[in-house]
């Protein structure tokens, strides 16, 4: 797509966003459901703004398929948006206000837009491919803090208890070579801190691609970097993440990758 067409789609992508937003600020769920899986939810509220946010992207950009963390499938189109209605469900569902709507905009496998909002805070974090990344109007850059100095988040893919061994080896790790930890339960936020110098750097051993893909977006045109634990990575299916800030990459990567 063309600098205009990218210009003109994230404009209107981040109305419809901020919209929806605050219909979540300003209703409450009713209904909780339990998923496959451990601590996996889903509520009437994540149903509800997939709802309007589906009927909304569609009118933006009719050729894009839409696909919804709800639909459990993942994207198999060329052009696709990717939708996560509540990312922070468990969060959202205790009252622990740290939680966020994240679209991306997928071509060919690869993010080109990324618009995630806090609505809690009233931060929407925005991305499009060779456009640089934003917050609330204002460019967005990751820190340069050195390691001694550096916070690494994490998530603990609670839905992939198998995981939680190496998970908490590499968590040692990093704070006996950083300054702190922190564990926040949103990924997708995640990766917007990690864009806008909040923390250095992130990791979790699987995200699935509504989790990522409109973060890593929003990372990268920040100027930090994020990759797959396994090469040859797309925003196709799910995936181990690694994002930083250039100078803490190495040193993450390795305590990530080699657990």
């Amino acid at each position: 797509m063309n600098r205009e067409t990218l210009e003109t789609l994230l404009e209107r992508t981040r109305a419809e966003v901020l919209e929806t937003g605050q219909y979540l600020r300003e209703h409450t769920l009713s209904r909780v459901e339990t998923k496959t899986g451990h601590a996996n939810f889903v509520t009437d509220m994540d149903l509800e703004i997939q709802r309007q946010l589906t009927e909304r992207l569609s009118k933006v950009l009719p050729e894009a398929v839409v696909v919804a963390e709800e639909q459990d499938r993942h994207p198999e189109a060329e052009l696709c948006w990717i939708i996560d209605p509540i990312d922070g469900t468990t969060n959202y569902i205790t009252g622990f206000r740290f939680s966020c709507i994240s679209v991306a905009l997928v071509q060919d496998d690869v993010s080109i837009l990324g618009v995630v909002y806090d609505p809690y805070s009233d931060e929407m974090y925005y991305a499009a491919q060779g456009l640089g990344a934003f917050c609330n109007g204002k460019r967005i850059s990751p820190s340069e803090r050195p390691a001694e100095r550096a916070l690494v988040a994490l998530g603990t893919s609670p839905y992939h208890t198998e995981l939680a061994d190496k998970t908490f080896r590499a968590a040692r790790q990093a704070f006996e070579a950083c300054a702190d930890l922190r564990r926040s339960g949103s990924a997708a936020l995640d990766l917007c801190y990690v864009a806008c110098g909040r923390i250095d750097g992130y990791f979790e051993y699987i995200l699935q691609p509504w989790d990522y893909a409109a973060g890593s977006c929003i990372v990268r045109e920040a100027g930090a970097r994020v990759e797959g634990i396994e090469k040859g990575w797309t925003c196709a299916h799910p995936v181990g993440i690694i994002a930083a800030q250039k100078g803490l990459w190495p040193l993450l990567y390795n305590i990530v990758s080699t657990n």
